[in-house]
């Protein structure tokens, strides 16, 4: 039997959340939509999350190519699981360089999206200024609604709390 599809899923939830039966009752309800949550996400987990993994992979050397290093990968599981590398951009490509490798993988769906997306998440990071703040990395968030999130830390190196200064009393250094 072939599992159930993520709209299948979020419909059983509905389903169940609204009350299937002329006597509703909100407490089964909502242990019906709970149900039909972890079914669903048990049978689509592992497959969508190992196919994203393999197109992350297959996606890697064209975001190298593009001036950014991968530092770190999260996967994020439950309804919607995700895996969500964190990148820092190396270097800057120019216009033409950035056009000519949108166009070598304009016929690979995820891969020219996430070309696409990190140039234009460049240009929006280089028009954003905050006060005290500089641009660090990129995370991308690939999911069934995949986004972009900008990080900026602050310019202080020294953005620790300072250590309080211990000071003795005279009569505590004393010998006894």
């Amino acid at each position: 039997m072939m599992g159930k599809r993520l709209p299948e899923i979020f419909d059983d939830m509905r389903l169940a959340i609204l009350g299937r039966k002329k006597d509703h009752n909100w407490s089964e309800s909502g242990k019906e939509a709970y149900d039909a949550t972890v079914g669903g996400v048990k049978n689509i987990t592992g497959d969508t999350l190992s196919k994203t993994a393999q197109r992350f992979n297959d996606a890697l050397p064209y975001i190298q190519r593009a001036g950014y290093e991968v530092t770190q990968v999260e996967v994020g599981l439950g309804l919607s699981p995700k895996i969500v590398p964190r990148l820092k951009m190396r270097e800057l490509l120019n216009e033409e360089e950035q056009a000519a490798l949108l166009d070598e993988v304009r016929d690979q769906k995820l891969v020219s999206t996430i070309i696409s997306t990190l140039f234009k998440a460049s240009a929006a990071r280089s028009k954003l200024k905050f006060k005290s703040f500089h641009f660090t990395e990129i995370e991308l968030e690939l999911s069934i609604l995949p986004s972009v999130i900008l990080k900026f830390k602050p310019d202080r190196t020294d953005v620790a709390a300072p250590q309080a200064e211990l000071t003795f009393d005279e009569k505590d250094t004393s010998e006894s």
